[in-house]
């Protein structure tokens, strides 16, 4: 009997954690777990971690042979920030002599940072003379980790003036740390830029983490090999891969966001989502993240006001979600949020018993809220018990059919109460709720789709997550007018994100005018990086981009886990289908959709649309491109765009006059389209590109494996 692949996603939650087995083949959902999150356990959230694994194990008599893989996401790094619960740091800062010297020691006495209010971590600092750009001598280093560790320092960061350029001083000082029993970390390890304080600042937190961080790792660790399992234990970071935990213990700072970010791993790998807002609804607030090509967008990471050499997801956090309380005055809602039932004290309305009856009231939830809050009282309780939410709202008027649908009987008492208080009928009191819910939306939506210079944002299609998704989404899309859909089994989708989580890792450097070699190199760190922590090396995925602003040269390479077993052959769908599929999405006849090109694993269909031409006076049409995989699931979905097939071979000679074709004109010169290649096993994604020699270079780097007489497509578009 053949043995399926299982992948088993935990993802660690403010109240529960949950757990799910997903088959790495097929991705079915195969069971999930939940158990409350162990924030109090002696263990920390590592007991719930495993809890819930052992919990799933059980309910569904899953072999733990048969797992393949186990990742969890973890509040640990973001909650000992906020709690201040971080260790003692103390800085080695190594720099020279003269006036560079002098600029450099301030640049390592990095000032006291705050955590949350009334939180500060305060880092020791000594530095050590270093002779030029050389290191220094050990007795001078150990005379200082010595001082630090005498001050009280827990753990030993090592920060030199040019350790970008030669890491070697560094190194030292961390090993110099460790023969004396304590944990050392470099600013180099964490990041190859030039900005001396931003590098000290991100390697202080990553320090002040890697205490309780190990602590977790190695508890969970154990407990893991204790169930039986054999499979490797991964980490969801915070730009939405995953990590082995050994690239954890020595980096925990990319675990920061780590919650957030596995909805939207989920997102762009098991709602296979091209170009739309991802909406992850809780009870107390929801995340918007923008996915563009497939690819969620990426931010530098910030604790307070201060920026860090890290990258995260770009993350926008409302105050509005399914338990979210409602505001009225003078008989009308008002707002919704940001005081949710939970942190209230209070329970949904939708999931009162069946035969509950309420009187409604205005209160005061929390002291310091306004006293416009609208409450429930049942009959002989001493003070409100309930109250309305977006949730019983969606309940009502139907928009909630699947997870977060309630009961219909207590819901419609709820809300005949409320009437009573505010006048109007239910139904018209429960539109006004999600209308103002939306209202808190549309403006994050615009604004991701504004600061990621989005053509269209109403194009953009709405995915709610989370398990209030269905009392924000729907009503939100179709204000908008925009596309939405809930996600599968959305209720968990931040664990299933988790499980099926890519392997990830990104490199930095600091390069005014990048060479070839430059692309060349970084592309191979980038990828020997994930093929350290086990990534099949046929799945590695590798996105070049340059900030011309920062000049950083930045390789985000991505791919699949190995697994013991191979995917089994599918069958690809019929061309028909394809087409049938791409016509629907761009609302036009099937006779508009045409196959453009196809590159093994991958077929491009073109369609003709409407579109205005002379700045929106005149109709006329445009075409726009979609790539399917050979499951049959869109991969890229680019509009007014240009298609052509070309041998391998000859993508160098071509390459340059679709540039020139395509490239628009503004005060600054030439702006380059925005283009991808469509190779047999991998879909290339130069939009990260500003200048036309990179973008040849990159290509050149893509194609040089390929046999001249392969297909590939080009496909580009004018930036608009």
């Amino acid at each position: 009997m053949t043995r399926r692949p299982v992948k088993v996603g935990i993802d660690v939650g403010g109240t529960f954690t949950h757990a799910v087995a997903v088959d790495a083949v097929s991705r079915e959902l195969l069971g999930k777990a939940v158990v409350p999150t162990s924030h109090r356990a002696p263990e920390g959230v590592a007991r719930g971690v495993v809890e819930s694994m052992l919990e799933l194990l059980r309910t569904t008599g899953i072999d733990p042979q048969d797992v393949e893989l186990i990742a969890h996401s973890t509040t640990q790094a973001t909650n000992a920030l906020l709690e201040g619960d971080v260790a003692r740091v103390g800085v080695v800062g190594i720099v020279p002599g003269g006036l560079v010297g002098t600029l450099a020691r301030r640049q390592v006495r990095v000032p006291p940072i705050e955590l949350a209010p009334g939180k500060l971590l305060e880092p020791l600092t000594r530095t050590v003379a270093a002779a030029g750009h050389g290191g220094a001598d050990d007795a001078a280093l150990g005379a200082a980790i010595d001082e630090l560790i005498r001050g009280g320092a827990e753990v030993v960061v090592a920060s030199a003036a040019f350790g970008v350029d030669d890491a070697s001083s560094e190194e030292r000082v961390c090993a110099l740390a460790e023969a004396r029993g304590v944990l050392a970390t470099s600013a180099a390890a964490l990041s190859r830029l030039y900005g001396l304080r931003i590098r000290t600042r991100t390697a202080i937190l990553n320090a002040a983490m890697l205490p309780k961080m190990l602590e977790t790792a190695n508890r969970t660790a154990e407990a893991v090999a204790q169930s039986g399992i054999t499979a490797p234990l991964m980490v969801m970071r915070s730009d939405g891969g995953i990590m082995d935990v050994e690239a954890m213990r020595r980096r925990p700072i990319l675990t920061m966001l780590s919650g957030p970010a596995a909805g939207v791993a989920a997102a762009v790998v098991f709602e296979r989502i091209v170009d739309g807002v991802f909406v992850e609804v809780g009870g107390t607030s929801s995340d918007l993240s923008l996915i563009r090509g497939g690819r969620p967008a990426l931010t530098t990471a910030r604790v307070g006001p201060h920026r860090l050499f890290v990258r995260t997801l770009d993350v926008r956090t409302i105050g509005v979600a399914g338990g979210s309380m409602v505001r009225a005055a003078d008989g009308r809602v008002t707002d919704v949020g940001p005081r949710s039932a939970h942190i209230a004290g209070l329970a949904y309305e939708a999931f009162a018993p069946e035969d509950a009856r309420f009187d409604a009231t205005l209160v005061q939830p929390l002291p310091g809220d306004p006293a416009d809050y609208v409450a429930l009282r049942s009959p002989g309780a001493a003070a409100p018990d309930h109250t309305l939410t977006p949730t019983g709202a969606a309940t009502l008027l139907g928009q909630a059919t699947g997870y977060g649908r309630g009961r219909d009987a207590p819901t419609r008492a709820a809300w005949s109460a409320a009437t009573a208080l505010l006048g109007g009928d239910a139904e018209q009191l429960a539109r006004a709720v999600l209308d103002r819910a939306a209202d808190r939306v549309d403006p994050v939506v615009d604004e991701l789709a504004r600061d990621y210079e989005v053509a269209d944002p109403h194009e953009l299609e709405l995915v709610g997550g989370g398990g209030g998704a269905e009392a924000i989404v729907p009503h939100a899309a179709q204000r908008r007018g925009c596309p939405h859909r809930i996600a599968n089994h959305h209720e968990v989708i931040s664990a299933i994100g988790v499980a099926l989580g890519m392997l990830q890792d990104t490199v930095e450097r600091t390069v005014v005018a990048p060479t070839e070699q430059d692309f060349a190199a970084i592309r191979d760190e980038a990828t020997a990086a994930v093929l350290r922590m086990g990534a099949a090396p046929d799945s590695v995925d590798v996105f070049v981009e340059v900030d011309r602003r920062s000049r950083r040269l930045r390789a985000t390479a991505r791919g699949t886990p190995e697994l013991r077993i191979r995917e089994e052959h599918r069958e690809p769908p019929t061309e028909a289908a394809l087409l049938a599929s791409f016509a629907e999405r761009c609302r036009v006849t099937a006779e508009r959709v045409a196959v453009a090109g196809a590159t093994g694993s991958y077929r491009v269909l073109t369609a003709t649309v409407p579109a205005r031409r002379l700045f929106g006076l005149l109709p006329g049409t445009a075409t726009r491109a979609g790539v399917f995989d050979d499951e049959g699931v869109l991969r890229l979905d680019v509009r007014r765009a240009i298609v052509e097939s070309v041998p391998a071979g000859a993508v160098d000679g071509r390459l340059g006059g679709f540039l020139d074709e395509l490239a628009s004109w503004g005060d600054a010169g030439a702006l380059l389209p925005d283009v991808w290649l469509v190779a047999p096993r991998r879909i290339a994604d130069y939009t990260g590109l500003v200048e036309r020699d990179q973008l040849l270079a990159v290509a050149r780097l893509d194609t040089r494996t390929l046999p001249a007489d392969a297909t590939v497509c080009l496909i580009g578009a004018t930036k608009r």
